[in-house]
């Protein structure tokens, strides 16, 4: 569980850190002194709950989670305000549909309860998340492959064997062909493209198109790429176009 702090205070810094740290070292905790801090890290990770104070130096933790929930990703995340200023919990809830609310001085008893509270309900999310996740499942002699649709970026054929390019890692999958790999994914998300080519529809980033010869699949995440043969160009345009790219 991602946990981003926003304190201007060293000092109350370093205790809530410890406190949280104190639950369970499964957290990765991220400090940000200021509002420029907390977004410049946004922008590099995803955060499962938000730790803010209220009075910043360069901004209020009200303007600060005001802009967090423009974020689209953010809209519902956790929320945690710890202040002096009372005042403003009616507007941290109502407006800013806070989670939790501790005005300073606070035990750190109630900051471990709400933390360990929500760490169980995200876990609990998080499994029936898995649980509910497509797989397609791979059978080799010297062992069995399991892998989750969503991450699959595209499939790639080298002769009797195919590489699965996925958002993690490339699998190598012996003695195999693209048309019997095809054979075990659903069609409204995964096409063939081309002789040597399955790719995930959902996953797709950008299509460089040429008149003449294929074209270009790029993907988020990857330097690796697939293509389009001129016969399944219209297919594939056709594909695009129902799922709205």
């Amino acid at each position: 569980m991602n946990i981003l702090i926003v304190e201007d205070n060293k000092f109350e810094m370093n205790n809530i850190v410890r406190t949280i740290e104190a639950i369970s070292g499964k957290f990765q905790v991220y400090k940000a002194y200021t509002g420029k801090e907390c977004f410049q890290i946004l922008d590099k990770v995803d955060i499962d709950v938000f730790v803010l104070d209220i009075q910043l130096p360069d901004m209020s933790g009200l303007q600060i989670a005001e802009r967090i929930r423009k974020i689209s990703k953010y809209e519902l995340t956790y929320m945690i305000f710890i202040t002096t200023h009372i005042q403003f919990q009616l507007d941290a809830f109502k407006r800013l549909h806070c989670y939790d609310f501790l005005e300073k001085p606070y035990k750190k008893e109630e900051l471990t309860e709400i933390i360990t509270r929500l760490w169980k309900g995200i876990s609990t999310q998080r499994k029936q998340i898995e649980e509910s996740r497509e797989s397609v499942i791979f059978s080799m002699r010297d062992l069995t492959l399991k892998i989750y649709m969503d991450e699959i970026l595209f499939i790639e054929s080298h002769g009797r064997h195919c590489i699965v390019h996925t958002k993690v890692r490339d699998h190598f999958i012996k003695n195999t062909t693209i048309s019997k790999i095809l054979e075990s994914l659903p069609p409204k998300d995964f096409m063939q493209t081309h002789k040597s080519y399955i790719v995930s529809l959902s996953n797709i980033h950008k299509v460089e198109k040429q008149e003449k010869n294929s074209w270009t699949v790029y993907f988020r995440g990857t330097a690796s790429i697939a293509y389009v043969s001129n016969r399944h160009k219209e297919k594939f345009s056709e594909k695009i176009v129902e799922r709205g790219k």
